[in-house]
């Protein structure tokens, strides 16, 4: 009858024989087409074999030339797309044209983002001359640099032209500060930014009657972006940046909101329709707010 001794030495062997695995069960898959599927144990892995426990073949041990590189994301991706918007009724005519246009850049800690749009809209009423309702552009360039998990170092510019207005048809600002990824996994991205700020703008036929028209104000920038994607076939994108600017005679608020929603009715091939509501407030400006609706087609690549 086996004693106590004996029955601990032969469980010390068993648990001694048995591999440490503390690793997640992941697929492999081979070059030459097969999977496998089992928890890798990384600790007895090296750069020219893979150890791992199979649940019914046991500890395999695969040389790394057998298996197949896992394919890397592009690091571009663009999206480009338009809507074209033509009414009559009654000899009253109008048409609108709005594009935009996106690229972004991410490979290891670097990001890269650059966006521009134009909005045109032009109408007559009967026997009238065309005149322009809406002309509209702007462009911006942010960069993020990844420091640690959860703290970025950003910096960026914004450009933004409205031909219409009576003060300030252009407006530069530029800003840099610290970005925090709030929220961040497979469906969501959730990132706040806040640093200091440069605006400057100019133009317009009252701009050399007005107290802030081309001037440089500093100020600070709180930036909030959302990135969602629940399904393969929705995506929807916010942006808003506040800035408060210090100027001469008392704080100047000024605020951009984006919001965009897309509809893929395809997963491959990267066609879109988009819905973009765009708002824009700027204290220093004549108007200070502008509000557009524009619905598009477009191509993701």
């Amino acid at each position: 009858m086996p004693t106590l001794r004996t029955l601990s030495a032969a469980l010390v062997a068993v648990l001694m024989a048995a591999p440490s695995v503390n690793a997640e069960p992941v697929p492999i898959q081979l070059k030459n087409g097969d999977t496998i599927h089992g928890e890798q144990v990384p600790e007895e892995s090296n750069d020219s074999i893979t150890v791992v426990i199979h649940p019914q073949l046991g500890r395999l041990e695969i040389n790394s030339d057998a298996i197949k590189p896992k394919e890397e994301l592009p690091a571009w991706s663009s999206t480009v797309s338009a809507g074209v918007v033509g009414v009559g009724e009654d000899g009253d005519d109008s048409m609108t044209l709005s594009m935009n246009a996106s690229s972004r850049y991410l490979k290891n800690a670097d990001k890269l983002v650059i966006r521009g749009g134009v909005n045109y809209k032009t109408s007559r009423d009967k026997g009238e001359s065309f005149a322009v309702d809406t002309e509209k552009g702007s462009a911006s360039i942010r960069y993020d640099r990844k420091l640690k998990d959860t703290l970025n170092f950003f910096t960026s510019g914004q450009y933004d032209y409205n031909g219409l207005n009576n003060v300030s048809i252009n407006t530069l600002k530029g800003s840099f500060g610290a970005g925090v990824p709030v929220l961040k996994n497979e469906s969501t991205e959730l990132i706040l930014s806040v640093g200091p700020t440069l605006q400057w703008s100019e133009g317009g036929p009252d701009c050399n009657r007005d107290e802030y028209c081309g001037n440089t104000y500093p100020g600070g920038t709180f930036t909030t972006q959302l990135n969602w994607m629940p399904n393969p076939s929705f995506k929807f994108n916010l942006d808003n940046n506040l800035s408060v600017l210090a100027t001469e005679s008392e704080a100047k608020p000024t605020n951009s909101f984006t919001a965009m929603i897309k509809y893929f009715p395809s997963f491959n091939s990267g066609l879109f329709t988009s819905l973009k509501f765009e708002s824009i407030y700027n204290s220093v400006a004549v108007p200070e707010i502008s509000n557009t609706v524009t619905g598009q087609l477009g191509l993701e690549f």
